[in-house]
């Protein structure tokens, strides 16, 4: 995607969270958000447990390794890799060199690359198995109305053929796999061509992800757990926005509606900080359980901010994943 498509796509959501404010006012906004006052400490503390729950999960999945950074470091490198990703649109990876880079110190950079590539397929199944959660919660919490439970029920498919394949990939391997699919799709061969050399280090990456599974099982299912856990106690931010202002939506309900709000979100990556498109899924998603629109912004932008004071909470740690203490980085590069 360029540049000037990117710009594009920015000016339309910026526009469309404009009408938003501009729809509800900033005098109501600046009155709910006086009304939350001291709430956006609770919020806070919410980011950081779903990073602390991510870099248990890190911590678990490297207990096998020779050397590990100390768990506060992990915690660390866990929160501003996230941190990077977020404010790297598209594709939302920038983080993941960082972290390379940073775990090498500990790895080595073969390892470091192949743990961030398993940690990855930890994270995304436990993602995936967040949204299929929702749903089913959906069919009972929401309302029963066929103009969404159709889209869900597909959705449901979609996202569960995907964890299935996340799951595969952790049995199995996928990595020379998906180097031979490219081999045989026209127009991606030349590149399948420039990564063949490193066949070898992709053989190596697939047994260290199939090995932790095989090997570690109980700790694989507590990592995934782990991440399930984070990514649901972060989904659960809106209970504590509405009740700031006098509504009580239940958590699971804001378990719900949060992590299909989070799931649309996705599915407009391309859209730079997913701006309009977060706050616009939040609003429709919660006038579904009977809340106001101007609630509904409202608690949008207050999830907003969260992220933002997040994000720069995540970056600032940064300048605390300092290398370790000599002799600890391993004198191999073996994966």
């Amino acid at each position: 995607m360029n540049r000037k498509l990117q710009f594009l796509l920015f000016l339309c959501g910026a526009g469309v969270f404009a009408f938003f404010v501009a729809q509800i006012g900033t005098t109501a906004l600046l009155a709910n958000a006086k009304q939350t006052g001291w709430m956006f400490m609770p919020l806070l503390f919410l980011t950081a447990l779903m990073y602390l729950c991510a870099a248990a999960a890190a911590w678990l999945m490297l207990a096998r390794e020779p050397s590990r950074p100390p768990f506060w470091k992990l915690f660390s490198i866990t929160w501003a890799g996230f941190s990077i990703n977020f404010v790297t649109p598209l594709l939302n990876l920038g983080g993941e060199p960082f972290k390379i880079a940073a775990l090498s110190r500990w790895l080595g950079v073969r390892r470091a690359t192949s743990f961030a590539v398993l940690y990855q397929l930890v994270h995304s199944l436990g993602m995936l198995l967040t949204y299929l959660a929702a749903i089913l919660c959906a069919f009972v919490v929401l309302p029963a109305r066929s103009e969404w439970r159709l889209p869900l029920a597909a959705a449901f498919v979609v996202l569960l053929g995907l964890a299935m394949l996340v799951f595969w990939a952790h049995r199995h391997g996928g990595l020379q796999h998906l180097l031979d699919l490219l081999h045989r799709v026209p127009g991606l061969r030349r590149l399948a061509r420039r990564v063949e050399p490193q066949r070898e280090h992709l053989r190596a990456m697939d047994e260290q992800i199939t090995r932790f599974y095989h090997e570690d099982r109980g700790r694989f299912w507590l990592a995934v757990l782990l991440e399930f856990l984070g990514r649901g106690i972060l989904m659960s931010e809106f209970y504590l926005i509405l009740l700031s202002v006098g509504v009580d939506m239940g958590l699971v309900r804001a378990f719900t509606l949060g992590s299909l709000a989070s799931l649309a979100g996705n599915l407009f990556f391309f859209v730079p900080y997913e701006i309009g498109a977060k706050e616009g899924s939040v609003v429709v998603l919660l006038s579904l359980v009977g809340v106001a629109p101007a609630l509904g912004i409202y608690a949008a932008l207050a999830s907003r901010v969260r992220d933002l004071v997040g994000i720069g909470a995540g970056l600032s740690l940064i300048w605390t994943t300092g290398a370790p203490a000599a002799g600890k980085v391993p004198s191999t590069e073996v994966a």
